[in-house]
């Protein structure tokens, strides 16, 4: 399935070239970097010290400008845009 998902977007991108990463405010990218990671809405708010509920606004943002349905998606953007270091993978 995540291969779908990776396809996809993969094909998405190629349809629209310019992806809006530049649109996010700093404070949009450091969600979209917490996405990227893993976190929930309340890693994410707790590790920026925001309310969970100003996560959800900025999730839903992000997702809105990058043209993503799902987390998955934004986090495989915050990935590939370098926002999110590659983990040590599986033992």
């Amino acid at each position: 399935m995540a291969g779908r998902v990776v396809a996809g977007l993969r094909a998405h991108r190629a349809a629209h070239p310019q992806r809006p990463l530049e649109r996010l405010t700093e404070r949009e990218r450091e969600v979209l970097a917490g996405l990227g990671s893993g976190l929930s809405n309340a890693e994410i708010a707790g590790r920026l010290h925001l309310v969970e509920g100003t996560v959800k606004a900025h999730v839903s943002a992000v997702l809105g400008k990058l043209g993503a349905r799902k987390r998955v998606e934004a986090a495989i953007a915050a990935y590939e845009a370098g926002l999110v270091a590659r983990g040590p993978g599986p033992r």
